[in-house]
């Protein structure tokens, strides 16, 4: 909460009138500090890192239009993974959904830790280009509020990133999503096994922060 200080005041009078007005203040900031919930989006500039011993080797991919390195040890499988769908769970309309086809898979062997890198399309042609990044972010934020989850954002390499951090029963994810200089929606899935995070965590932000656009 942020500090405030209370100076004296000489006239018997204002400091009457001052008491109950800084007691008033001092209740709503209170408020506000205890308000704030998790899902609220918050500063992350210090989830990337530099680390180039924890980077394996890098990707460059014309039609992402990004080039990066994955963590070091987490070696590229065949990306059999089909394109998973993304949505409220409440809309009967198919157009409302989202698609995240991944492109590149990457595992390690001991610590289960993976990471899916792909684009996110949608079907909506209501929504205009410069829409879907927030339309995408708030269904992100709906689906999983209840898996314990924090959003922050953080700017590098002049991309403006989002990252979404839930919980699902032993495991971490952070989903990174940003826009390419064309407009697409790119998204980073790491996942790692809880009992890893703290050995893994140095590996994930210095992959993240080796993400550069073309």
């Amino acid at each position: 909460m942020r500090k405030m200080e209370v100076y004296k005041i000489r006239s018997s009078k204002k400091n009457f009138d001052f008491l109950p007005v800084f007691l008033f203040v001092s209740s709503i900031l209170f408020l506000i500090s205890c308000g704030k919930g998790k899902n609220d989006e918050t500063d992350l500039s210090d989830f990337i890192a530099f680390d180039k011993s924890k980077l394996g080797i890098e990707v460059v991919d014309q039609n992402l239009g990004i080039k990066f390195f994955p963590p070091n040890g987490w070696e590229l499988k065949q990306s059999s993974l089909s394109r998973k769908v993304e949505s409220r769970g409440t809309t009967a309309n198919p157009g409302d959904n989202f698609f995240y086809q991944p492109v590149y898979l990457f595992f390690n062997q001991t610590t289960g830790g993976l990471l899916s890198v792909g684009k996110v399309e949608t079907n909506d042609t209501t929504l205009s280009k410069s829409a879907r990044l927030n339309y995408y972010k708030g269904l992100l934020n709906t689906k999983y509020k209840s898996n314990d989850l924090t959003v922050g954002n953080f700017i590098h390499s002049k991309i403006y990133f989002s990252r979404f951090k839930f919980r699902k029963e032993k495991l971490i994810s952070f989903k990174i999503i940003f826009e390419n200089s064309t407009g697409d929606i790119i998204q980073f899935d790491y996942t790692i096994p809880m009992d890893f995070l703290e050995n893994a965590d140095l590996s994930i932000k210095s992959s993240v922060g080796s993400i550069q656009p073309m």
